[in-house]
């Protein structure tokens, strides 16, 4: 399969790299991580940094990322923080969809803390759906059949209960922790505001396994849109 994690930001792929990692796991499948934005507000309490070098370093750190998954790897370019729709960022993603040949794709959930996140997934459920419409045109053909599309763990709080849990063996866990530490200035960002951000994501993906009655887990919910409803056998 050719899955395709979606998100707003390098380092949303947090709550899903678990997953990814065990569809790596299967040497059929191939990874694709695509970003909205370009992280350039990502240095939050350092602004001496200019948004240029921002962006650059957080491109570097998700390149990082991709690499050790063997994925690849697209940012879309849009301004963080400032994400809209638009017709130029949609027909960008259903490029991106079309050329990578996209089987399934995770995204956020629908409302979030992060108004950039809950865009993200509005636009996504659009590009999937335009992706198989021929008049809708871009350099790659359409696809035959429409992404199905997953919804990844936004926490408590938003109106999201993950139904569909995905078991994570110790290595894939202290594989997550190793490579979301990749993210070197968003590990510096977490802890000016809340506890180590891998040491978070261990720990709700231990809360998720003691839900599912296993080790760890991760959790995700399929989007119910018609043509884009995912089949449980999706999930590794």
């Amino acid at each position: 399969m050719n899955i395709a994690h979606i998100a707003a930001h390098q380092d949303d792929e947090g709550f899903a790299l678990g997953t990814m990692l065990k569809y790596r796991r299967d040497p059929g499948n191939s990874l694709l991580f695509i970003c909205m934005t370009n992280g350039d507000k990502g240095m939050s309490f350092d602004p001496s940094i200019p948004l240029q070098e921002a962006a650059e370093i957080r491109d570097r750190e998700m390149r990082s990322v991709a690499e050790a998954l063997q994925a690849e790897y697209i940012c879309l370019g849009a301004e963080d923080e400032f994400l809209f729709d638009s017709k130029e960022i949609r027909l960008k993603l259903i490029e991106a969809l079309r050329a990578f040949k996209t089987d399934v794709l995770f995204t956020h959930w629908t409302q979030d803390y992060n108004l950039d996140h809950s865009i993200t997934a509005t636009i996504t459920a659009q590009a999937a759906m335009n992706s198989i419409i021929a008049s809708v045109q871009t350099e790659s053909p359409p696809l035959s059949v429409t992404p199905k599309i997953f919804h990844i763990d936004v926490g408590e709080g938003y109106g999201f209960e993950g139904t569909h849990f995905v078991e994570l063996d110790q290595e894939l866990i202290d594989k997550k922790a190793r490579i979301i530490r990749l993210h070197e200035s968003q590990m510096q960002v977490m802890r000016k505001i809340g506890p180590d951000f891998a040491d978070m994501l261990v720990q709700r993906s231990a809360d998720l396994g003691r839900r599912a009655g296993v080790p760890y887990a991760e959790v995700f919910r399929p989007c119910l849109l018609d043509r884009r409803i995912p089949l449980a056998g999706m999930l590794p």
